[in-house]
C-alpha cells in the first residue's frame, strides 16, 4: 500500500512538474519561458494501473558508465576517476533554500575516455547517490529507444522522454532523456522523494 501511495504521488508529478533539471531540482515547475514548444500544455496520462504496470516492467537504462542510483559515492569515484577529472562542490545556500539536506554534496567529472563529456552525481548525507546527470558528446547522441521502451514511457515527445521505474525493495526512480529528434544529448536519473506530509 505504501508503494502504491508513493508511486501515485510520483506518477501524478510526471507531466506536471520538472523531470529533474541539470541543477537537480525535481519538484519545481519549469518557468514558462523555458518550456519546450513540443511539450503538450496538459499531457494526458494513461490510467494509474497502466502506468504502475509499465513502471514495474519497463526495460530502461538505469546506470551511467556502471554508476547506479543508491550506490555509493566511493563506487562512482572508483569507476569515473580513471575516465577524467572530478570536482567536488558542497551544497550551497541556494540549494539549501530549495529543500536540500545539509549533508548533500555534488561531484562532477569532465571525461576524456567516454561517449559522455561529463557526468555529475549528487549524494545524500550517507554518501548514497540520489541523482545522476550525464551529457553526451556532440555526435554521440543516443536514440530514445536505445535508452528504454518508448511504449512504456508516460511522457514522450521529440525532445524529451521520461520513465518511472519501480523495483521490489528499491526506491522509485525516474529516468529522463532530453535532446532533439528523439536523440538524447543528456540523460538524468534520480530517486523520487516523497513530499513531506506533516
Amino acid at each position: 500500500m505504501i508503494l502504491r501511495s508513493l508511486l501515485a504521488t510520483a506518477l501524478i508529478a510526471v507531466g506536471l512538474f520538472a523531470f529533474g533539471w541539470p541543477n537537480g531540482d525535481t519538484f519545481a515547475s519549469p518557468p514558462s519561458s523555458t518550456a519546450s514548444p513540443s511539450l503538450p500544455k496538459s499531457p494526458k496520462l494513461a490510467p494509474f494501473n497502466q502506468r504502475l504496470a509499465a513502471a514495474q516492467s519497463v526495460k530502461v537504462q538505469t546506470a551511467i558508465l556502471g554508476i547506479e542510483l543508491d550506490s555509493t559515492l566511493k563506487n562512482a569515484h572508483s569507476k569515473l576517476d580513471s575516465l577524467g577529472q572530478s570536482t567536488t562542490r558542497p551544497v550551497d545556500e541556494v540549494d539549501k533554500a530549495s529543500q536540500r539536506s545539509e549533508g548533500e554534496h555534488q561531484v562532477s567529472w569532465q571525461l576524456v575516455k567516454s561517449d559522455y563529456g561529463s557526468v555529475s552525481v549528487k549524494a545524500d548525507e550517507k554518501g548514497r547517490i540520489i541523482y545522476i546527470a550525464a551529457y553526451l558528446r556532440p555526435g554521440k547522441e543516443m536514440p530514445f529507444d536505445k535508452i528504454g521502451q518508448l511504449e512504456k514511457a508516460p511522457v514522450l515527445t521529440d525532445r524529451v522522454v521520461a520513465w518511472d521505474v519501480v523495483r521490489p525493495s528499491r526506491p522509485l526512480i525516474r529516468v529522463v532523456a532530453r535532446g532533439s529528434e528523439r536523440k538524447a544529448d543528456s540523460i538524468t536519473m534520480f530517486i523520487v522523494k516523497r513530499p513531506h506530509t506533516d
